[in-house]
């Protein structure tokens, strides 16, 4: 397989494990936001060991960008894919998407 298209595929799946874990992150927040909500307690709490899921995003985000960088030292276009979106995947590991996931209004007389 070329350098490329290994770069290209280790990107995509690293930019779906941290979708993946946003959304997970977002779903356990309003979980524990309905919680709170019939609970009466005065603040949520989100207890979330996310800095091991951002280093393991790092790791494929550079594993991608240096595959991406051999391919193109080999005049290859897959290379320049691989490395932009591995240059994606850096920059989302650091962003917290999980936080646009939530809606504005949080209806708590549904059951989640």
């Amino acid at each position: 397989m070329k350098t490329g298209t290994l770069s290209v595929i280790i990107a995509l799946i690293g930019i779906a494990f941290v979708i993946w874990f946003n959304f997970q992150t977002s779903e356990l927040f309003l979980q524990e936001l309905h919680t709170m909500h019939t609970n009466s307690d005065l603040s949520p709490t989100l207890v979330s060991n996310g800095i091991m899921h951002k280093y393991l995003a790092l790791f494929i985000g550079f594993s991608s960008f240096f595959l991406g960088y051999k391919s193109i030292r080999n005049k290859n276009l897959e290379g320049l894919i691989g490395t932009i979106l591995a240059i994606i995947l850096i920059i989302l590991s650091f962003v917290p998407i999980w936080t646009f996931m939530i809606p504005d209004t949080v209806d708590f007389n549904v059951q989640y």
